[in-house]
């Protein structure tokens, strides 16, 4: 997926979900057609990890909620 692809690049171009605790986790988002992408930034080792991609027609934050990442 190129849209990940890019976060190598400036992960920090995309906002930050504004729900907590997401948002204070530093959990940012982007959509690719009908899905939402959410990952974190670790600056000290340089990662990006992709936590969840979702179907953006489901209860985000329900499944955002059973997502052990976090």
């Amino acid at each position: 997926m190129r849209e990940a692809r890019s976060l190598e690049s400036l992960p920090e171009r995309n906002p930050l979900y504004r729900d907590e605790p997401w948002h204070s986790q530093g959990v940012g988002f982007f959509c690719v057609k009908n899905y939402l992408v959410f990952y974190t930034v670790n600056p000290n080792a340089d990662t990006v990890s992709i936590a969840r991609i979702m179907y953006g027609g489901r209860d985000i934050s329900r499944q955002l909620e059973e997502t052990p990442e976090w």
